[in-house]
């Protein structure tokens, strides 16, 4: 008899960040191996061989699905009585679901523990952390983080690739002069800083590739003649042809927990220059890809114009990217939780 898994995770692909493509992957992935249902309150790609429970979107939602709609959660965990539940990003679901008589596995990607949390969230994000039978993030930075600021010890698991998307496409043509860009349009994310390196080196495209927010975080990307706003593309198989058409690739992030696009654009065979937060658990500097410090704007526009004019350098690097890339297919993330999950199962009987 299989074993139940629900994995909880407030929104799923197309509407995502790396969390939320995290727990997708991971739900793919061990259908073969468990009954698995998911609790959200987005939409996402259904598969016939899973169960996708939603709830509303509402404000607070670990206070308002932890008191007076607590009903709504516990209709749904009786009806399926999972063995196992595994909640991706600590709030709000690994408080809602605290008190659930199942093994609680938390993982945490980075927001919603850092930077420290302060009252209410700091009341919710105590509880989950302390009711996980197992807590996990994808960065060592981050569990090293988590153990000094909230008092809890946790295992690292890296994030995935799906290799079979992601990957070099030789009938593709592909641009000598092209820098390409992933990710939201923050000012956390360096893009900023990235038209910068644009202004500075007029001869090279920049193409970026995501969507804007609005509200406090939002920015205005000046308008160069040498920079394409390409926009959102939820489509992985064009994602890749895009990865494939640019020369190399540019992450500038001021900070990073374990981030996707890095691994993609390297399964790709793309040499990636990038910031140190978050890219370093997996590109080693100067071997797969070259790492700047976050904000060092000088250090970008050096490291892009090192490798887009170094074609023997470039090449050595995408050989090796690609190489590192094939160690974090999704198929060997999802082997590690499924052998955690037994352990943890194993030891609770």
């Amino acid at each position: 008899m299989r074993r139940t898994l629900l994995i909880a995770s407030t929104y799923l692909p197309p509407i995502s960040g790396g969390a939320e493509q995290v727990a997708w992957e991971l739900a793919k992935k061990l259908a073969d191996d468990f009954e698995v249902h998911i609790i959200t309150t987005s939409g996402g790609f259904l598969k016939k061989d899973m169960s996708i429970h939603y709830v509303s979107r509402l404000p607070l939602m670990p206070l308002s699905y932890s008191t007076v709609l607590r009903f709504k959660v516990k209709k749904i965990l009786e009806a399926i009585s999972p063995d196992i539940i595994h909640v991706h990003m600590a709030l709000p679901w690994g408080y809602i679901l605290h008190n659930a008589n199942s093994t609680k596995v938390v993982t945490c990607h980075g927001s919603d523990t850092f930077p420290e949390k302060r009252y209410p969230e700091r009341f919710f994000l105590d509880s989950a952390l302390s009711h996980a039978d197992i807590l996990t993030a994808p960065s060592r930075w981050l569990i090293k983080y988590i153990e000094e600021k909230y008092g809890r010890p946790g295992t690292t698991i890296p994030n995935g690739v799906d290799t079979n998307t992601f990957r070099p496409m030789p009938g593709l043509p592909r641009r000598d002069d092209v820098v390409l860009f992933v990710g939201r349009f923050l000012k956390l994310k360096g893009v900023l800083d990235l038209v910068e390196a644009a202004r500075a080196l007029p001869k090279y495209e920049f193409w970026l590739v995501g969507s804007a927010e609005g509200g406090k975080n939002a920015i205005q990307i000046p308008r160069l003649p040498n920079v394409k706003i390409v926009g959102f593309m939820p489509d992985k198989r064009t994602m890749a042809m895009h990865y494939n058409r640019a020369t190399i690739c540019a992450f500038p992030s001021h900070r990073e927990n374990f981030p996707l696009v890095g691994l993609e654009a390297m399964a790709c065979g793309k040499a990636v220059v990038a910031t140190k937060r978050g890219f370093s658990e997996y590109i080693d500097n100067g071997l797969e890809g070259l790492l700047v410090e976050p904000h060092d704007i000088k250090g970008l526009i050096g490291s892009i114009r090192y490798l887009m004019e170094n074609k023997a350098e470039r090449e050595k690097l995408e050989r090796n990217a690609k190489k590192k890339a094939s160690l974090y297919d999704w198929e060997m993330v999802a082997r590690e939780y499924k052998a955690l999950y037994e352990k943890e199962m194993a030891l609770s009987q």
